[in-house]
C-alpha cells in the first residue's frame, strides 16, 4: 500500500514539473482578463496580481493594463483614472502590445 501512495505520489511530482513550456520569455508580463502575469524563469506563465481580487479588497475597480513609467515597463492592475498617456488600457487577448522589463 506504502509503495502504491509513493509511486502515485512521485508520478505527479514528475507530471508537474515536466509540463511543457509555455514559450514567454522569463520576466515579460501581459494580461490574462484580468490577471496580470509574469513569465518565470520556466517559460511559464504565473499569476502576478488578480485585479479582480483586488478591486474586491480595495473598494476600487481595478483592471490589468500595460504601464511603461521612468524605465520600468509592464502589465499590473491599475485604476482607471491612471494618466492614459503611459497606459494602454487593452490587454494581450485584446491586442494590447506584451511588455516586458528588461
Amino acid at each position: 500500500m506504502k509503495a502504491l501512495l509513493l509511486t502515485s505520489l512521485l508520478a505527479t511530482a514528475l507530471l508537474t514539473r515536466c509540463r511543457a513550456p509555455d514559450g514567454c520569455a522569463p520576466v515579460s508580463t501581459r494580461c490574462a482578463g484580468n490577471v496580470a502575469e509574469i513569465c518565470n524563469g520556466d517559460g511559464n506563465w504565473q499569476t502576478l496580481a488578480d485585479c479582480d481580487a483586488v478591486s474586491e479588497h480595495s473598494s476600487a475597480a481595478f483592471t490589468c493594463a500595460y504601464v511603461n513609467e521612468e524605465g520600468v515597463a509592464g502589465h499590473t492592475c491599475l485604476l482607471p483614472s491612471v494618466d492614459a498617456g503611459t497606459v494602454d488600457a487593452g490587454t494581450v487577448d485584446a491586442g494590447a502590445t506584451e511588455g516586458g522589463v528588461p
